[in-house]
């Protein structure tokens, strides 16, 4: 069985007061499962190179076993288009999809909410996650704009969102998730609970720009192209934890002139 799941952008990160808000984007993974008798064969393509990492999609069959009491075997092949480990919710998107295909495999029907707690907890186990993601996990899987407690678990908001070009920055450089497991995010607690709540009330666009500032700040990164972007009138933002920017803009062209010769530039649109 065949199952999809997008990427995403953050709008708000969860990092420093546990709410957060993302935004699905429209680079895809695919998944296929195919349930066989013991063992866990796994095979993964990004950007149509050999991925050997596969704890992630370890996890989610070991989680579904739990949940489902099966003590099934499964092969699965992964075809992602989402760099890794740049902030564009590549394990959400890849934990989404597994989940449902082999949920689909089994026959097995659940509701959105318990096949969304499957990924997260996969993704808790697999240590690719410091509060559990569910705002990635939600946007990955719902699209549009969302907005969540990810302490709590729970989907406070979804808005539905025009398919407008995004432009994104790639660096070269990746950044993991347990490298940052030393970084005292409280400092900007405050600020972001304020830009969270500025995002809520319908700001999403003016927040994701103050969240950018106020998190690259914080992880080192260079400001001058949040600004720039921000300056010919984007949507501009962080991606997660980093390396990578986002630019919502109706003038990509525009945008990509701008960042060209920082990085890799992908061009997709909005997923929502």
């Amino acid at each position: 069985m065949i199952a999809v799941a997008h990427s995403a952008v953050t709008v708000v990160n969860a990092l420093a007061s546990w709410k957060g808000a993302a935004l699905g984007i429209n680079l895809k993974v695919k998944a296929k499962a195919e349930i066989k008798e013991e063992d866990i064969d796994v095979k993964i393509k990004v950007r149509g190179k050999d991925y050997h990492d596969v704890s992630l999609v370890k996890e989610v069959v070991k989680v579904i076993r739990e949940r489902t009491g099966m003590n099934f075997g499964v092969k699965i092949n992964i075809d992602s288009e989402i760099p890794v480990a740049k902030g564009l919710k590549s394990s959400s998107a890849v934990a989404n999809a597994v989940t449902v295909a082999i949920l689909k495999a089994l026959d097995i029907h659940l509701g959105d909410e318990e096949i969304l707690k499957i990924g997260v907890e996969a993704a808790k186990r697999a240590r690719v996650t410091l509060t559990g993601a569910y705002d990635d996990a939600c946007a990955s899987y719902f699209g549009g704009l969302v907005f969540t407690d990810n302490r709590k678990m729970s989907l406070l908001k979804r808005e539905r969102i025009s398919s407008l070009p995004v432009v994104l920055l790639v660096p070269s450089h990746k950044v993991e998730t347990y490298s940052l497991r030393h970084i005292d995010f409280s400092v900007i607690k405050d600020s972001v609970e304020r830009i969270f709540h500025m995002a809520f009330r319908g700001e999403w666009r003016y927040a994701s720009f103050l969240n950018a500032l106020a998190y690259a700040s914080l992880l080192g990164y260079d400001i001058e192209p949040i600004l720039e972007a921000y300056s010919l009138g984007a949507t501009v933002g962080l991606c997660g934890k980093g390396p990578a920017l986002f630019a919502i803009t109706e003038e990509p062209e525009m945008i990509q002139n701008v960042w060209n010769g920082m990085g890799e530039i992908i061009k997709t649109e909005v997923f929502g």
